[in-house]
């Protein structure tokens, strides 16, 4: 009895909370609700960058540990601050990507379904997961490769590399952003067999366009003629490409129908063929007699006219 009231109290509150989202709120409420959004992202980058500012020193030595002791410059006196407020800035801005997330999904909330939302969320941490994995490979092994090319390569007795601190910081950044982003392929394309599901073996037929894409990507994030550099950059691309085709092919496979089930649809579709087939003849043939009705209309009143039988008297008149 107690688990009856349970669930109906569970029902009578998702209703009453679905029509809650549905009703029209003014454009003002709106407002309100982003601001306060933004609001409690703004708090949390403040946050997260004031406890960077502490541990600022690490940060930094972290940064420069790819360079092997390559050393920087910057050109205005403010050059410094501005470096530490970047770090500082964008470490806070890394940190609070959680908050981010939540704080837009509770904000589409009212939009979209819940199942939506569910799906979301743990596409967000998945898809979190996957960009520390491509930013753990940038830093240490992508980077401290293309660094060793960029700095050396072009290094003589009269040209020496002078950087400022600043380039090298937006260098760094670009460079884990484009290595984040890489691993997101396979939860790219879970997502587009959400919407339109794709078939694995014709995933594999574009896998020679994939292993292309693969290499031209890692020329550009690690411009070295070595082979193995190449295949340390372009090896992790096509392996991300093959989980997502096995990931696609598992889902599919999860969802797809039972034998018994695809069997009796076939059936019924065939016999709903068969019935719509029958119906267009009957129509046809329908049609065929109203034509000819149409083109002999005296004929069709003739035979339209009652029969008149006469009688013996009227036929041998007296």
């Amino acid at each position: 009895m107690k688990r009856i009231k349970s669930k109906a109290k569970k029902r009578l509150h998702a209703s009453q909370s679905r029509e809650a989202a549905s009703r029209k709120l003014p454009f003002i409420e709106h407002i309100h609700e982003l601001r306060k959004r933004l609001f409690y992202i703004a708090v949390s980058i403040g946050v997260f960058s004031a406890a960077a500012y502490g541990v600022e020193h690490y940060i930094v030595k972290a940064l420069l540990k790819p360079a092997e002791g390559q050393e920087f410059i910057y050109t205005s006196p403010g050059g410094g601050i501005d470096f530490l407020f970047r770090v500082c800035l964008y470490t806070g801005i890394a940190a609070s990507v959680p908050v981010i997330v939540f704080q837009l999904l509770r904000y589409l909330e009212p939009l979209v379904r819940k199942d939506l939302v569910h799906f979301a969320a743990r596409g967000s941490i998945i898809s979190g997961i996957l960009a520390l994995a491509g930013m753990a490979f940038g830093y240490f092994i992508g980077l401290p490769a293309a660094l060793h090319f960029l700095l050396h390569q072009f290094k003589t007795d009269q040209i020496e590399p002078l950087l400022t601190i600043q380039s090298y910081m937006s260098f760094v950044l670009l460079y884990m952003l484009g290595s984040a982003m890489l691993f997101q392929l396979p939860l790219i394309l879970v997502f587009i067999n959400r919407i339109k599901p794709l078939k694995p073996q014709k995933l594999l037929k574009y896998e020679r366009w994939i292993i292309l894409g693969a290499f031209v990507g890692g020329g550009i994030l690690n411009p070295t003629p070595s082979i193995i550099d190449q295949l340390m950059l372009a090896g992790p691309i096509i392996v991300m490409y093959q989980v997502g085709v096995l990931l696609i092919w598992l889902i599919n496979r999860r969802h797809r129908r039972p034998r018994k089930v695809s069997t009796l649809l076939s059936k019924d579709a065939q016999l709903q063929a068969e019935r719509l087939q029958s119906f267009q003849q009957a129509q046809a043939a329908l049609q065929q007699t109203a034509q000819r009705s149409a083109a002999s209309p005296y004929a069709a009143s003739d035979t339209s006219r009652p029969a008149i039988q006469m009688t013996d008297a009227e036929q041998n008149p007296a």
